[in-house]
C-alpha cells in the first residue's frame, strides 16, 4: 500500500489515496511496528501536502494526534510546519536545526522532509551545504527520484535567496529528469517554480504558458498545492507589469484582508503582494488592515522572510521614515533580497514624494541594483523611472493627460477604488487600472498617494 500511493501520488498527482492511508491508521496503527508507523504518517502528511486542502488536513491532524506519543520528533515537526505554518510555526527554526544535527541527514529521504519543513519557514539556506553535497551524491549513483526532491529544494533556496539564473538552470534540469521518467506531479512543480522566477522578472508571457499549464493538470486532480502556487504566479507577474486590478483580485483569491486562516499556507507568503496590490487601487485601509493582521499574527516569529514582509508591510502602509528604515535594516533582508528590493522601492519613492531627495535616490539606487542583478527588468523600470523624475507636483505633465486620464486621475487622488470608478465613468476596473498605469509616468509618480500632490 504505501509503495502503491507513493507511485500514484509523485507520478500522476493522485491525492485521493489520502483516505487509503488514513483508513490504514486508524484500522493498523496499534499493531503495526513503530518504523511502519512513522512511514504511514509521513506519507499522510505528504498527500496533504499537495492536496492543501483544510478538510484532509483535519483528518491528517487528528490521526496524527492520536499516535504522536509513538512518532519520531522530526515527523510532528514536519506535520507543524506543512499544516498551520501560522499557529505553529514559531520556534520551528530552532527545532528544525536539532534535527539536522540529530540525523545527519544522510539519507535523502531525511533530508527532503526537513527541506520541505525549512521551506515553510523560510530557512532553506540552512540546509544548503547538505543539499548541494547530496545533489552531487544522487546525481553520481544514478538515484533519479531522490535528486529530483533535491532540486526542487536547492531550486526554491535559489529563487529565495535572489539567485534566479541558477534557480532557472536547477529546474531545467528537473524538468528533464521528470519528463524522462514520467513523474507528472514532479513535472509540474519544477513548471509553477519557473513561471515564479519569470514572474518577477517580467517575462509575462513565459509565465502565463507555465500558469496555464500547471493549472490544466492540477485543478482536475486537485493537487491544492500547485494551484495556490499557480495563484501566486498570477499575483506576482501582474504586480509586475503594474496590473494592480489583476493583482488585487488574484491577492483576495489567497486569502482575506486581515486574515491567514488555517491550513492556508499561501496566504502569509502573500502578505507584501496584497498589501502592493491594495495600496496601488486605492484600497488603503484593507492594506493597512492586513499588516496589522500580520503583526497581531506574530508571523516575524514564524520565519526571517515573513518577519521581513511584515516590516515593510507596516512601513509602506503607515510609512514614516523610522519605519521604513526598521524595513531595510531588517537583517532577513540580505537573505531575501527582492522582497528588500520591492520595500526599498517603496521607500524611496515616499522619500522623494516628501522631498528628501538625496535619502530617496540612496533608497532608489539600492533597490536598482538588486533588480538588475535578478533581472526584474520591469521592477528596475520602475526604479529607474523614480530616479529619473523631478519633485512630484510640479505640474509639468498635465498637459500630456487626455480628458478621461485626468478624469480618472482626479477620482483616484479622491481616494475612489478602480471598482469605484469603472462603476462611475462606465468602463472596467482593468481599464481604470490600465490608464492609471500610463497616467502615473507622464506625472512622474508611481502610486496613488502621490496623485493629489500631483494634481495639485
Amino acid at each position: 500500500m504505501l509503495t502503491a500511493a507513493y507511485v500514484a501520488l509523485y507520478r500522476h498527482g493522485d491525492v485521493s489515496v489520502h483516505g487509503t492511508v488514513a483508513d490504514a491508521i486508524r484500522a493498523r496503527h496499534d499493531t503495526v511496528d513503530d518504523a511502519i508507523l512513522a512511514r504511514l504518517v509521513n506519507l499522510l502528511l505528504a498527500i496533504s501536502q499537495f492536496a492543501a486542502d483544510p478538510g484532509t488536513w483535519a483528518i491528517t491532524d487528528e490521526l496524527v494526534d492520536r499516535v504522536r506519543d509513538r512518532l519520531p520528533a522530526e515527523v510532528l515537526l514536519c506535520r507543524d510546519a506543512g499544516s498551520d505554518v501560522v499557529r505553529r510555526g514559531a520556534g520551528l527554526g530552532g527545532r528544525l536545526r536539532q534535527a539536522v544535527a540529530a540525523t545527519g541527514t544522510t539519507q535523502p529521504w531525511d533530508l527532503m522532509r526537513l527541506g520541505v519543513a525549512a521551506f515553510h519557514v523560510d530557512t532553506l539556506a540552512d540546509l544548503r551545504p547538505y543539499l548541494e553535497r547530496m545533489v552531487e551524491r544522487e546525481r553520481g549513483i544514478g538515484a533519479a527520484t531522490s535528486l529530483m526532491t533535491m532540486l526542487q529544494l536547492v531550486m526554491l533556496d535559489h529563487i529565495a535567496a535572489g539567485r534566479w539564473d541558477e534557480a532557472v538552470r536547477a529546474g531545467e534540469q528537473g524538468l528533464a529528469l521528470t519528463t524522462e521518467h514520467g513523474y507528472e506531479l514532479f513535472g509540474h512543480q519544477f513548471r509553477v517554480f519557473l513561471a515564479v522566477v519569470a514572474a518577477g522578472r517580467g517575462e509575462t508571457d513565459r509565465a502565463a504558458e507555465l500558469q496555464t499549464a500547471v493549472d490544466a493538470w492540477a485543478r482536475p486532480r486537485r493537487v491544492g498545492f500547485l494551484l495556490r502556487f499557480a495563484e501566486e504566479v498570477g499575483l506576482l507577474a501582474a504586480l509586475s507589469s503594474g496590473d494592480y486590478e489583476t493583482a488585487w483580485a488574484y491577492a483576495v483569491g489567497v486569502t482575506t484582508p486581515g486574515t491567514f486562516p488555517p491550513y492556508a499556507q499561501h496566504a502569509p507568503r502573500t502578505l507584501l503582494d496584497l498589501v502592493e496590490a491594495a495600496l496601488h487601487t486605492g484600497r488603503d485601509d484593507l492594506a493597512r488592515t492586513h499588516a496589522e493582521a500580520a503583526e497581531r499574527a506574530r508571523l516575524a516569529e514564524v520565519s526571517p522572510r515573513l518577519a521581513l514582509l511584515t516590516a515593510g508591510a507596516l512601513a509602506m502602509t503607515a510609512p514614516s521614515e523610522a519605519a521604513f528604515q526598521a524595513a531595510a535594516e531588517h537583517p532577513a533582508g540580505t537573505a531575501f533580497p527582492f522582497e528588500r528590493a520591492r520595500i526599498r522601492l517603496a521607500e524611496g519613492a515616499w522619500l522623494r514624494r516628501h522631498h528628501s531627495i538625496t535619502e530617496a535616490r540612496a533608497a532608489l539606487t539600492d533597490a536598482l541594483g538588486t533588480f538588475q542583478r535578478l533581472g526584474a527588468h520591469r521592477w528596475a523600470d520602475r526604479a529607474e523611472h523614480e530616479l529619473r523624475s523631478g519633485r512630484p507636483g510640479d505640474g509639468r505633465d498635465l498637459a500630456s493627460l487626455t480628458a478621461q486620464e485626468r478624469q480618472i486621475a482626479e477620482l483616484a487622488a479622491g481616494g475612489l477604488s478602480n471598482q469605484q470608478i469603472a462603476a462611475q465613468l462606465n468602463l472596467s476596473p482593468r481599464t481604470v487600472g490600465a490608464h492609471l498605469y500610463r497616467i502615473f509616468p507622464k506625472l512622474g509618480i508611481t502610486s496613488r498617494a502621490a496623485l493629489r500632490d500631483a494634481l495639485r
